[in-house]
């Protein structure tokens, strides 16, 4: 027995072409401004609130930089005030100097220059000469 040969088609397959629907379109272009409009309040509140949200990390940042800074100035005029202390310059001194207290008969007591009071720098004030052009 011989096979049957298939028989022959006759429709194509051709790809379907619809025709554009304008207006689902339309209605599709309503949709999605409508949804946007309808997001954009929520997209500005989180832009919004990420911005508040880093400017408070700004300023906690600072705030703790400037309460270490504080307690680092502390730490430094506590410092300052130890290092001026008179008795430890007196120890330094004789400690890397050899320095000693003079003894009280030989102590000078030198005044230091008395401050003038305005009106005395005035009367100390070179007289002007008088104007040869006038």
């Amino acid at each position: 027995m011989a096979a049957k040969a298939p028989p022959e088609r006759r429709w194509r397959n051709r790809p379907l072409v619809r025709e554009r629907d304008e207006q689902r379109v339309r209605w599709l272009w309503r949709m999605l401004a409508a949804l946007v409009a309808a997001l954009a309040p929520a997209g500005t509140f989180l832009l919004q609130s990420n911005e508040c949200l880093q400017i408070s990390y700004s300023v906690n940042t600072l705030r703790d930089e400037h309460e270490m800074l504080v307690k680092q100035e502390r730490r430094l005029r506590f410092e300052r005030a130890r290092l001026e202390s008179l008795p430890r310059i007196e120890s330094w001194a004789v400690r890397k100097h050899g320095l000693t207290r003079p003894a009280p008969e030989k102590v000078v007591v030198v005044s230091g220059p008395a401050t003038p009071d305005e009106g005395d720098l005035m009367a100390r004030a070179p007289a002007r000469a008088p104007d040869a052009t006038r």
